[in-house]
């Protein structure tokens, strides 16, 4: 008899420490859905401001390339007008070389008294 009172208390002992271990690790387990939780809703905020400032960033350069599309046209434009200005000089250049030269179709117009 006496040793079925001591298999009790083993067994009590060993039920008392199964449902410690039980509570203690639920305790955690709770612990880590809580932490997982405000993980999750720390990272979906983190993505979401992320996401606007993309977005921010995406419209800014958008501009940008808008802005930068008007100035390549406007340097375009004065690109053409300078060659424009160019060719009419060459041909200035050209005439006068002529003139020097004696080369000119209508010599009788700019004679000097020869």
């Amino acid at each position: 008899m006496n040793g079925l009172k001591i298999s009790f208390a083993v067994i009590a002992f060993v039920l008392v420490q199964g449902i410690g271990v039980i509570w203690y690790i639920s305790k955690l387990d709770s612990k880590v859905d809580q932490m997982y939780k405000g993980f999750e809703e720390e990272n979906r905020k983190d993505v979401i401001e992320n996401q606007v400032k993309m977005k921010l960033d995406l419209e800014n350069i958008i501009a940008e390339v808008g802005e930068l599309k008007r100035v390549i046209k406007k340097l375009k434009n004065k690109d053409a007008d300078i060659q424009k200005t160019n060719k009419k000089i060459i041909k200035q250049h050209d005439r006068l070389f002529d003139l020097i030269e004696g080369n000119s179709s209508n010599n009788s117009s700019y004679s000097y008294g020869d």
